[in-house]
């Protein structure tokens, strides 16, 4: 049985591939009545745009979202969103030698042993990277709305390969690689830049700040902010791992050193530390929501690799062609930002927080 949503009261599906037609995303269960911002998603679509920069994958599209439903003179009308993203930088020519030799640590293996002949090898298919620009579309709405009620989400690399950012010195978007750090930045471009040569891919950190969510936030048991959060990320191609606050670090603290004391500030409970992230029995707390996700290498790169062929099953090698990212992670991050404002905006719906006519806990937005 395939699923293609994600969601409880607000849903996500997706429908589309890497090389089809068009990629798209079908949004139901939004507020009814709330202004579409178009330039805004628009936006977050050019920070995801792959051909921007010489790090990044130079398959060059425009990215142009297109709602054809869901939309009444700009505001939602209540029916499911539709948006449309169409493909128009597609070379399938480069994909023909995959039909019979997967590439290693993609998943032409397991494609290939889920629907045999039937698949759809070119790009990647359904499971291809360029998946998370509908995800992006349907996510910036939603981020939007939360942006309204004062929630803020940023996501930033962290680190890429060995360079680490160690303080947030400005907006990741002002950095190419994402890494909001000037010096920093500089020396994961050489290092990307030198990646590129040798025709290999490296991995990288990506870490999400959500400030200003209300305690209560997230349904025990099975639909925790933890359990929904990490659903949504392991969607994301390539993510391999993820932790919430300390996360592991955790596992060799003391209780004393890992609880986090109560306090109240201007009539506010909160906490002195936040080693839990923000959350507590898979409720927010009120204190910044913290987590971190592990994006692997690219696995299309351009070395030389040992590989089966699927037919013969006898050794094989392959030489991956096309236009790929060195480093896979940095396009992801307004995909984690977009994709996390989903799913905690779906929360807030589940615990009536919000309701589908724009009503916030005893006051309207519209």
């Amino acid at each position: 049985m395939v699923m293609f949503y994600l969601g409880n009261v607000l849903k996500l599906s997706l429908f589309g591939s890497s090389h089809g037609e068009s990629v798209g995303s079908l949004v139901d269960g939004f507020p009814v009545g709330y202004k579409i911002p178009l330039d805004y998603i628009q936006k977050y679509m050019e920070y995801r745009r792959p051909g921007n920069t010489i790090i990044t994958s130079q398959r060059k599209e425009e990215d142009v979202v297109k709602i054809i439903s869901g939309m009444h003179n700009g505001f939602t009308d209540g029916s499911p969103i539709t948006m449309i993203i169409e493909n128009k930088n597609v070379i399938s020519s480069y994909y023909e030698e995959l039909k019979e030799n997967p590439r290693p640590g993609h998943s032409d293996y397991t494609l290939y042993v889920k629907y045999g002949d039937f698949r759809n090898y070119e790009g990647g298919g359904f499971l291809s990277g360029r998946m998370t620009a509908p995800l992006v579309a349907a996510g910036a709405l939603a981020k939007s709305y939360l942006d309204s009620l004062g929630i803020k989400i940023t996501s930033y690399m962290k680190s890429i390969g060995e360079v680490t950012c160690d303080e947030i010195r400005g907006d990741p978007y002002n950095f190419e690689t994402r890494i909001p750090d000037p010096e920093k930045n500089s020396l994961a471009t050489s290092l990307l830049v030198d990646i590129m040569k040798s025709g290999d891919s490296i991995g990288g950190r990506i870490d999400t700040i959500v400030e200003g969510l209300p305690p209560g936030v997230g349904e025990p048991f099975f639909n925790s902010v933890e359990s929904e959060i990490s659903r949504a990320m392991f969607s994301i191609p390539a993510v391999k791992a993820i932790e919430f606050g300390d996360g592991f670090t955790l596992s060799k603290m003391k209780g004393s050193e890992a609880n986090d004391p109560f306090t109240v500030l201007d009539g506010h409970i909160l906490t002195k530390t936040n080693h839990n992230g923000g959350i507590l029995g898979g409720m927010t707390t009120g204190m910044p929501v913290k987590f971190s996700i592990a994006v692997k290498p690219t696995p299309s790169i351009h070395k030389k690799q040992d590989t089966i062929n699927l037919i013969s099953k006898e050794k094989s090698e392959i030489t991956v062609k096309g236009r790929h990212d060195p480093c896979v992670a940095i396009r992801a991050v307004p995909v984690v930002e977009c994709l996390t404002a989903f799913v905690l905006m779906d929360l807030m719906m589940m615990g009536g927080f919000i309701d589908r006519y724009g009503n916030v806990r005893g006051r309207s937005l519209l």
